[in-house]
């Protein structure tokens, strides 16, 4: 996949993420639950973080798995991990607020 006309920070982090081993459609939605039931937490921590873009993402991470065909070939299946795996990054290229 060719992810060169992103940010070159983002590129590689998406790259990384695409060379990931693909985990269960199950695993990405707990790992998603996860993330947002801890927004409430990092938003309070942390003064400069938008939880309502974060939580719109989210809403657009939960639209993607859901669109999903309950056998998705191994494209869809990969950019959708890398999509929600991006997301839930600790620590990435850009803020998600």
């Amino acid at each position: 996949m060719d992810f060169s006309q992103f940010d070159p920070k983002i590129s590689r982090i998406v790259e990384q993420l695409a060379g990931e081993a693909m985990v269960p459609v199950q695993v990405l939605a707990d790992e998603l639950q996860q993330y947002v039931a801890g927004l409430e937490t990092h938003s309070s921590n942390a003064g400069f973080f938008d939880d309502g873009t974060a939580m719109r993402t989210a809403a657009l991470c939960w639209k993607l798995l859901a669109a999903l065909p309950e056998e998705p070939d191994e494209r869809q299946h990969r950019l959708t991990q890398v999509a929600i795996n991006y997301f839930v990054l600790a620590e990435d290229a850009q803020d998600d607020n």
